[in-house]
């Protein structure tokens, strides 16, 4: 047995390459898994409901992309993936208007929060805390020696700030 696998009886614990098996999986969570779900939720919710979403910014003139954003949404939480932009003066307005949208298009997809990482220092970092996002946690030696932070924001009541 190497160490990425542990033995449990009659059980074997080991990772699982999800792109070279996906038929796997599916099969298990259909069958198994939904009912699992009818017993815990009293109907079947469909735990990998994973979507990815791309925004895309483009020069009106141009039509050239000048930054994008990557939201992943999976059972109501909604998740930045990442946001690039060329560098641009308005580079502040046009991250402000894509983050402002990109939580519209959360909502409207029923997520509950959305949550992201950036920069301790990066300026984005202030941006998110003006449109609502909470520091959830800090992140140190996340990318190298740099120190990051993950934050959220609620996008529907009925939550406990206290974890």
């Amino acid at each position: 047995m190497n160490k990425d696998q542990e033995d449990n009886g009659d059980v074997t614990i080991q990772e699982f390459d999800l792109q070279k098996y996906p038929k796997i999986l599916k099969e298990f969570l259909t069958t198994e898994w939904d009912m699992v779900d009818t017993e815990h939720f009293g109907e079947v919710t469909r735990l990998y409901s994973k979507k990815r979403f791309i925004f895309v910014v483009r020069n009106q003139a141009t039509k050239k992309i000048v930054g994008y954003a990557v939201l992943e949404t999976n059972m109501g939480v909604a998740t930045i993936e990442s946001v690039v932009f060329k560098k641009l003066e308005n580079i502040e307005d046009l991250g402000r208007d894509l983050i402002k949208h990109i939580i519209g298009e959360a909502r409207k997809k029923e997520c509950h929060v959305i949550k992201l990482e950036t920069g301790t220092h990066w300026q984005s970092r202030e941006m998110y805390e003006e449109l609502g996002f909470k520091i959830r946690a800090v992140l140190p030696d996340y990318y190298g020696d740099q120190e990051h932070v993950l934050m959220d924001m609620r996008l529907r009541g009925g939550f406990s700030e206290e974890v």
